[in-house]
């Protein structure tokens, strides 16, 4: 039983260790910021800061509380199945994610952003079309609002008529 919650708490374990790593990195940005507004090196600490505090959630609840697999063979169950699996559906979302990273430039941030999560969710087998297009619409709003109004990023508009379309979906939101 210990050996299996050591096994179950090594990858919280690492990635704790990386986080603090680059916290040490992140605290040493060398930076001026003005009084009121935050630095570079807000968004990053805070990132592994969080990071750091859910590995320590994930150590201490296995390490407390854990107990293995609970499950106990009847003579008259019947054994659970193993869920299906599709690694083909994960190969083609890695090379979606790669596509992304080439036509954000062409297609622009926002209309490359909604394509990406209607297709991730289509490839995921959700098959709900409104669901589908409402959380896309609404993700993608977050995702600019966040990083245009927030964090402050400037994000691709793409080329031609795409960054005609960005400007106008931005002017619709009121940024700027």
């Amino acid at each position: 039983m210990a050996m299996e919650k050591i096994k179950r708490i090594i990858p919280y374990a690492v990635v704790l260790l990386i986080s603090i790593f680059f916290w040490v990195l992140a605290c040493g940005f060398g930076c001026e910021t003005r009084s009121g507004n935050l630095g570079p090196d807000f968004w990053p600490k805070l990132l592994l800061g969080l990071t750091m505090v859910v590995c320590l959630y994930e150590i201490a609840k296995t390490a407390l509380f854990y107990r293995g697999n609970a499950l106990e063979d009847d003579a008259g169950e019947e054994k659970a199945e193993a869920p299906k699996q599709y690694p083909g559906l994960l190969v083609i979302g890695a090379l979606m994610t790669v596509a992304y990273v080439y036509f954000v430039s062409i297609l622009g941030f926002i209309l490359c952003t909604f394509l990406f999560l209607v297709l991730f969710m289509i490839v995921g087998r959700y098959r709900k079309v409104w669901v589908i297009a409402a959380n896309s619409v609404i993700g993608t709003v977050l995702f600019v609002l966040i990083f245009m109004k927030a964090v402050y990023v400037s994000l691709p508009l793409g080329q031609g008529p795409f960054q005609q379309f960005s400007l106008l979906v931005l002017k619709m939101l009121g940024i700027k």
